[in-house]
């Protein structure tokens, strides 16, 4: 009961009256629409899942984690893991020495994108993700992970709030899945650029179902490289585009 009651109040604090009752017929509408497809959605994300042994598949909204409570959960998106086969061929495209680069995703969730870069030779691949529920269960699946498919220096996830963290100093390369609002972003991307701005690192941004690519334009630091209705992919320096 406490639970259900944490996310009724997270609802009302984040939409209002009003917004609250527009989406709960929103909901519903889209929770019918929507079955058959989902289970589809499920038993493609097991897929992955099965090859590896982890548990990265199904989607949670924020309402239902532990950090509903929080102040920045008004800010977060839910979790939905990313399809592998994409977050793999846009990896891929980069004309880069990966051995140069950190890779880093924000909102990373129960880390299957995390997986998924530690099939490429990384300096080091983290996540970011600031529900504990979630970033335990991305322990977890770090630990099942086979170790002949990892190939990155080292694979971890940090349980921090993204609007916090303080990247290392390194050239980078920065997933997105459409893992929170403006705000969040907004100091995000301004401590990425003063990353490349103090101290020349490079900067690579992977932008899947970008809903604010402006913003790390708006630091002058950014230019795009690729941009489509599904990603946008940013650098701080010239740099070859890929052909994705």
């Amino acid at each position: 009961m406490g639970k259900w009651l944490a996310r009724l109040r997270y609802a009302l604090r984040r939409h209002g009256p009003v917004g609250f009752i527009w989406l709960a017929g929103y909901n519903l509408v889209y929770y019918i629409s929507q079955r058959d497809r989902n289970a589809e959605r499920t038993a493609q994300a097991d897929a992955f899942d099965g090859n590896y042994g982890t548990e990265t598949s199904g989607m949670r909204e924020i309402g239902t984690l532990d950090v509903v409570s929080a102040a920045a959960a008004r800010y977060a998106v839910r979790y939905d893991p990313s399809n592998p086969e994409v977050v793999r061929t846009l990896i891929s495209k980069l004309q880069i020495d990966y051995s140069r680069f950190s890779f880093i995703d924000f909102g990373s969730g129960k880390g299957r994108v995390l997986l998924v870069a530690a099939g490429f030779p990384f300096k080091e691949v983290m996540g970011v993700e600031f529900s504990r529920e979630l970033h335990e269960v991305a322990l977890k699946n770090i630990a099942r992970f086979p170790r002949n498919e990892t190939h990155a220096g080292s694979v971890r996830s940090i349980h921090d709030d993204a609007s916090e963290y303080e990247p290392p100093r390194s050239d980078l390369v920065c997933y997105f899945y459409n893992p929170f609002g403006a705000p969040v972003m907004e100091r995000v991307a301004t401590r990425l650029a003063a990353l490349h701005e103090r101290y020349g690192y490079r900067v690579i941004i992977i932008y899947v179902d970008p809903r604010h690519p402006d913003i790390f334009e708006k630091t002058t630091k950014f230019a795009i490289l690729v941009k489509s209705p599904d990603v946008v992919v940013l650098t701080t320096d010239s740099y070859p585009v890929p052909e994705y």
